[in-house]
């Protein structure tokens, strides 16, 4: 492909993003697979012009409406082009050069539409005027968020958000395999990867890769999923033959491992209100070869008659902003608003006191979101701590840790000065952003 036409590959990109619902990594996978003629340079290129757009878009729209021009996807490609892109950077001429296309059904562009290309610095694209939040690429509300979660982190945090997220598999041992066995397996691949640091079941490769058509994964002996995922299910130490709730449990993430983890024996109950969801969870848990796992669809309004003092460990697994995995699906911040992150708080704080009644005496009660912010992580359970001090007790996670993780994969508790309610920083444990907090109900 020549790169006028690479061009207009990300512009119909950026359209479709804006016109469908999908999340734009989907949306990039599905494009590719109706283009077969898109060899693998031609990808890289699109793929690389798309995400500078995505992840740098509040400082691209902030540099049109400084300039008082309208902002349009066309526009968007030409500062990308402009001030991130190695072949193209502060070279005028040459951009022009590729819009003025002659092919058809492609949109010609007349001169006029350049002119503003001469207005701008390409050494200013941070800009010493950008408002703070516009520099982090991030709405106000989150900025602030951040600030109060973390004094002298947030910066940093707030940056590794629009950094290329890494892309981790778990080893799923009911399949016969070990982690030292798929490794060897993996060998053919041509993309760098290498054991996880804390997770004794995971391997990290170092960019994204559609592992899907491995024949690994397509017989159940591994699955996609980050390494803060698989630690925080790993801490919450589960045994072979207990009574399990998985509440939210969408398309059964960890109701896998945690499968994995009971060797197949006892009884998980995965519930969620999204049929698709669970459909999907069905599928996964086939080809994982799992049979413990019970999925039940509930209604959003539902209660937890029936299910009382059942359980041995109940895991909300809440709904959240996602804030923790955004590196890795940065456009989630465009269809996220406060609001949202304000109704979610109210859902969370549901969610736990319904997983709280389900709880056996003497069992546990763990909530986790992949999430950073205060108000989706420490500030729910300082609120149901206040409130059920007397039946639930906080547990040391630092002893957890040497009981689960320590004893599998020889790695020290990372978190310091913490003992209790972990908040992963992504920037420090170069893992997701994930909040875990484990109880146990009084006998």
């Amino acid at each position: 492909m020549l790169d006028q036409e690479r061009i207009f590959s990300v512009l119909e990109l950026l359209n479709l993003l804006n016109q469908s619902n999908k999340i734009a990594s989907k949306l990039l996978q599905s494009y590719y697979r109706s283009k077969k003629h898109i060899g693998s340079k031609d990808r890289r290129f699109i793929s690389k012009s798309f995400w500078n757009i995505i992840r740098h878009r509040y400082k691209i729209n902030w540099h049109l409406n400084y300039l008082e021009i309208e902002v349009t996807l066309e526009k968007e490609i030409m500062l990308e082009l402009f001030f991130l892109n190695k072949d193209y950077c502060n070279n005028i001429s040459k951009i022009k050069k590729l819009f003025i296309l002659k092919y058809k059904e492609i949109k010609t562009f007349n001169e006029v539409d350049f002119k503003f290309l001469n207005d701008l610095n390409f050494h200013e694209f941070y800009n010493k005027e950008m408002p703070e939040h516009i520099f982090y690429e991030l709405p106000k509300y989150l900025v602030e968020s951040l600030k109060n979660g973390f004094k002298n982190e947030w910066r940093d945090i707030a940056l590794s958000l629009n950094e290329e997220g890494f892309f981790d598999i778990r080893v799923n041992t009911i399949k016969g395999k070990s982690r030292d066995d798929i490794y060897y397996l993996l060998k053919d691949l041509k993309v760098p990867f290498r054991l996880t640091k804390y997770s004794p079941l995971g391997i990290r490769f170092s960019n994204r890769f559609p592992i899907e058509g491995h024949k690994l994964f397509k017989k159940g002996c591994i699955e996609i999923q980050g390494e803060a995922s698989q630690l925080v299910a790993l801490l919450l130490d589960a045994k072979p033959g207990m009574q399990v709730a998985d509440v939210c449990s969408g398309a059964g993430g960890k109701s896998l491992i945690l499968a994995d983890i009971m060797k197949n024996k006892g009884r998980i109950l995965s519930l969620d209100t999204n049929k698709k969801r669970l459909f999907k969870a069905g599928l996964r848990l086939k080809r994982a070869g799992v049979h413990n796992v019970e999925r039940r669809l509930v209604k959003p309004n539902w209660n937890v008659r029936g299910l009382e003092k059942k359980f041995d460990l109940v895991l909300i697994d809440a709904p959240c902003s996602g804030i923790g995995t955004w590196s890795r699906s940065p456009d989630s911040k465009f269809n996220f608003n406060k609001k949202q992150l304000q109704d979610l708080v109210v859902i969370q704080a549901e969610l736990l006191l319904k997983g709280a009644l389900m709880v056996a005496p003497g069992g546990k009660l763990a909530y986790v979101v992949c999430s950073f912010l205060p108000e989706e992580g420490i500030d729910q359970i300082k609120k149901f701590k206040k409130e059920n001090n007397l039946d639930f007790s906080e547990i040391n996670l630092t002893n957890m840790w040497q009981d689960t993780i320590f004893l599998q994969n020889n790695v020290e508790y990372p978190f310091q000065n913490v003992n209790k309610s972990i908040t992963i920083n992504p920037v420090i444990h170069k893992i997701d952003g994930f909040f875990i907090s484990i109880f146990q109900r009084k006998r």
